[in-house]
């Protein structure tokens, strides 16, 4: 593919989905003829579902967000190609170029480092095994490109000498707290985008342009919820690059009219005539289920419960899962522990690609759950979604908020949730 098909490649630990898909829903509201989208649920041409995560696994042996660029093909024998955007999100497999499927792109975008996959294969062992996996991503900017970085890691900020080694590329900073951040000494030259005053800034040359009032974001919970509030300056940041380093017209209108889809499994709020209130998400390593934790007990009334429904991948190490269940614990007042592994739902696999971890049903909810049920009482293992939802919905009382954690088929997740609960989607 030539490079006028302009590229955004998103990387990090956590929130690479949820940046990647407000980013190509605000972008579809400009002047683009094509919006291609690859995340880790399959791809998407201008908000049009081409393909899910089990068409990828059966049709390559790899999730979509492994080598995404093999679905630039929906650009091909297209002569509109200026005219054209992919935005992906790029996995821990895209740290070669066979595995980005791709040569280049216009901006990348480096979210955050966490612990999750560490022990996950021989080359991850620590995070700076995890940074240098995914630094590739920002190496394969084009000339003249745009680095969009988490100023507030440390992680992220170690590769800020990679940026501009073999040629010109922009750094856009991104923080709640650059002030702290270990900048270079030529980061003058840098552009920044901040929260001031409740509003997300764009500052490049001492010149501040205000783009959107952060609680005006309904995807942020009025802007209390911090891991969102990151991804919206990602997004702005990542947007900004794509335009050159200028702000677009109406980029806040447009990124406050953008909404979460109701199968996303992205922070997507539900509640039903009892007042019970159900958030589902994607969260699936420590600091990120604490963090959603913290969220509900904000929303949720004064009396109230907040009840996580929760489980973690099969491919972690039992000191990695150990780990995250004795932290969770007590940041929910009950927990119910269920399995990606069922043995009904979905049924372990004996030939896996790689050997390193096996699937047996129930192997992982059960670490997992004498981690939690070590540090909270309150707390049951049950394998089964569909069952472990249907529990909750008969206890969850109004005032409540309750934590779903999605599996892998987010539209079966969902399902589960609307019928168990007899919710529906909030909109507020």
């Amino acid at each position: 593919m030539k490079n006028k098909i302009l590229k955004i490649a998103v990387t990090g630990t956590k929130g690479k989905t949820t940046t990647a898909n407000l980013i190509a829903q605000v972008l579809q509201k400009y002047d683009f003829s094509r919006v291609l989208l690859v995340d880790t649920t399959g791809h998407f041409v201008n908000g049009e579902r081409r393909s899910t995560l089990a068409d990828s696994k059966n049709t390559w042996g790899l999730v979509p967000s492994v080598a995404p660029g093999r679905y630039l093909y929906e650009f091909m024998g297209r002569e509109d190609e200026e005219k054209n955007v992919a935005v992906m999100e790029t996995s821990l497999g895209c740290s070669t170029l066979s595995g980005m499927g791709f040569a280049m792109h216009h901006v990348g975008i480096f979210l955050n480092i966490f612990e999750d996959h560490i022990g996950s294969s021989k080359r991850i062992n620590s995070k700076e095994d995890i940074v240098e996996a995914k630094k590739f991503i920002i190496s394969r900017i084009l000339r003249d490109g745009f680095a969009v970085l988490n100023a507030d890691d440390k992680y992220v900020m170690s590769v800020v000498d990679d940026v501009a080694t073999h040629r010109k590329v922009f750094p856009i900073f991104i923080g709640l707290d650059l002030m702290a951040a270990n900048l270079p000494n030529d980061h003058q030259t840098a552009a920044f985008l901040t929260l001031r005053e409740g509003y997300i800034v764009h500052i490049y040359k001492d010149i501040e342009t205000r783009i959107v009032e952060v609680s005006k974001l309904v995807w942020t919970f009025e802007g209390v919820y911090e891991p969102s509030v990151y991804n919206a300056l990602a997004v702005c940041a990542g947007i900004i690059g794509l335009y050159g380093g200028c702000v677009p017209k109406d980029l806040g209108v447009r990124l406050a009219e953008t909404r979460l889809g109701e199968y996303g499994g992205r922070l997507t709020r539900f509640s039903n005539e009892n007042g019970v209130e159900i958030i589902a998400d994607y969260a699936h390593e420590k600091k990120s289920l604490v963090e959603i934790a913290r969220l509900a007990h904000k929303i949720k009334s004064p009396n109230g419960k907040v009840y996580g429904i929760l489980r973690l991948a099969y491919d972690r190490t039992d000191e990695l899962i150990t780990d995250t269940g004795e932290t969770i614990a007590s940041e929910f007042d009950y927990v119910v522990v269920y399995d990606k592994i069922d043995g009904h739902l979905r049924q372990p696999k004996k030939n896996l690609q790689f050997d390193r971890f096996t699937q047996e049903t129930g192997k992982t909810s059960q670490t997992f759950y004498d981690a939690v049920s070590s540090k909270n009482t309150n707390s049951v293992r049950i394998i089964r979604e569909d069952e472990a939802i249907a529990h909750v919905a008969k206890i969850a009382q109004a005032g409540d908020v309750v934590v779903s954690i999605v599996n892998d088929d987010v539209v079966q997740s969902v399902t589960f949730i609307k019928e168990a609960f007899n919710a529906q989607m909030l909109e507020k």
